[in-house]
């Protein structure tokens, strides 16, 4: 039998919920967790930015169901557009 992994305990500052994991605090998806929050980045699609500009004001709508937000930090797809 080889040693046992190191087990990291955390706690979400936003929940209180308790959350044990392989992870070490410098991991990238652990500073999120730690930090209580995501570092989000938002990129639009081609689709929605053509409606934008061919069928303003209402292609605007369109434009913002074809985003993408991303976690800069840890990667983390918190939101996925129409298209993607």
């Amino acid at each position: 039998m080889g040693p046992s992994p190191t087990l990291y305990h955390y706690r979400n500052p936003v929940t209180q919920e308790a959350v044990v994991s392989l992870l070490p605090p410098d991991h990238p998806e652990m500073v999120c967790l730690q930090a209580g929050e995501h570092d989000t980045e938002t990129k639009f699609g081609i689709l929605g930015i053509l409606a934008a500009i061919f069928w303003f004001p209402l292609g605007v709508g369109l434009c913002i169901l074809d985003r993408r937000v991303k976690c800069r930090r840890c990667g983390q797809v918190i939101e996925d557009g129409m298209c993607g």
